[in-house]
């Protein structure tokens, strides 16, 4: 492309051309930039004019970006991500000194957050701020450096990175353990599940050849970390995420009734959206993290490895 074009070319309009792309609608990227469809393609027609060529194919009913537009949304959305990057931390006081990660609310409680000292003692100069949720996550709408979650919206040049497989397991205290001599004998006691994980007992009771036992929890929590605090308290069997429990039964403050630990079928990854991923403080949270995951995980296959 010429010089001459990118000046005939408004940023603004360049920016209903990348939003359009990715959603591959007028009408949802009127809704992200909170403007009408009509004036999203007026826009578009503005940068087709420009160009000299058309983006997209239109129907009567739909318009689909073509591999030329494609292409363009593409570098769009690189160079949209890098300067959102630059402005939020001129924004942000330190900002190069400075990573946010997003994660569900119970591997933060129960995993990072006790983690933490470790990375602050090594790099008292970064600070770390924390976002939590259960939601898809999207670069788009968070300023997050990166995120631990088992999936996220697609959306410009994320990419992800499988971390682990969590390893799923009834706990309970060792009292309540003993009076369970068969996986048969659950459906004498509450089994404890989060809103989040309903289906972890059916799998589990299936793989352990029992499903004929009432598979219904009988005390239903909004999220893990209310799961776990249940079972230490000796309300119930817990259906638990191993790599979240570890200190509890490697102390023996918990204990599996049965050693069977089912391979969850939702992976973890994590994910980083690339552009952000340039600055030094992302960096080195990121070796970091990655180093206490792999740790965790060789100290879960070492606890199952003992007790199987």
């Amino acid at each position: 492309m010429k010089f001459d074009a990118l000046t005939r070319v408004p940023l603004l309009s360049l920016r209903h051309l990348e939003s359009a792309v990715r959603l591959g609608s007028f009408d949802l990227a009127a809704r992200e930039l909170n403007v009408t469809p009509s004036a999203v393609s007026q826009q578009i027609k503005r940068t087709e004019d420009s160009l000299g060529h058309s983006l997209f194919e239109r129907s009567s009913n739909r318009v689909t970006p073509n591999a030329r537009a494609m292409e363009l949304g593409s570098i769009l959305s690189e160079a949209f991500e890098l300067i959102e990057s630059g402005v939020r931390q001129a924004m942000t006081d330190g900002g190069e000194q400075s990573v946010k990660i997003r994660l569900y609310q119970t591997w933060a409680n129960r995993w990072l957050v006790p983690r933490l000292e470790g990375f602050t003692r090594a790099h008292p100069e970064i600070a770390v701020e924390f976002e939590t949720g259960i939601e898809m996550v999207d670069f788009s709408r968070t300023d997050a450096d990166m995120a631990i979650s088992t999936h996220a919206a697609q959306t410009r040049s994320a990419r992800r990175k499988q971390i682990m497989t969590s390893r799923l397991t009834p706990v309970c205290t060792p009292a309540l353990a003993a009076r369970l001599t068969s996986p048969g004998d659950l459906a004498q006691v509450a089994r404890i599940v989060s809103r989040n994980r309903m289906s972890d007992w059916q799998r589990w009771l299936d793989a352990a050849g029992y499903s004929q036992v009432d598979q219904r929890p009988m005390l239903v929590f909004s999220n893990s970390t209310l799961v776990y605090e249940s079972a230490l308290s000796g309300a119930g069997v817990a259906i638990a995420q191993v790599e979240l429990v570890l200190n509890e039964l490697e102390s023996g403050r918990l204990v599996q009734p049965f050693p069977l630990a089912l391979t969850s079928d939702t992976p973890i990854f994590l994910f980083e959206p690339e552009m952000r991923g340039r600055r030094a403080a992302v960096r080195k949270f990121r070796a970091w993290l990655l180093s206490e995951i792999e740790e965790i995980v060789a100290r879960t296959d070492a606890y199952l490895l003992k007790v199987s």
